[in-house]
């Protein structure tokens, strides 16, 4: 759009910055999305990793990655203390 006045110059390069900056937050936002979900998603394969070789050591049936997957990590968690319980109480 060429601007007749300056005027409508000013509002054609306001709108346009408003536009670019409205762009970059929600770059901005996505990449803190994105990087929150990786640390979440690397948390809760630990937590599956560790409940998995807890059982293993106890000798339980091992669950597998989709059976943990659908638990909460509050559920893994309270998993992983039992099974450490166990452990100790086996020795």
């Amino acid at each position: 759009m060429i601007a007749r006045n300056p005027e409508e110059k000013r509002y054609y390069e306001s709108r346009l910055k408003m536009q670019r900056d409205e762009q970059a937050r929600l770059e901005a936002a996505e990449a803190r999305g994105e990087e929150r979900g990786e640390a979440r998603g690397e948390e809760r394969g630990k937590a599956i990793g560790r409940v998995q070789l807890l059982q293993s050591l106890v000798g339980n049936h091992e669950s597998t990655v989709d059976q943990l997957r659908t638990r909460t990590l509050d559920d893994l968690a309270a998993m992983e203390q039992d099974l450490k319980r166990q452990l100790r109480d086996r020795g």
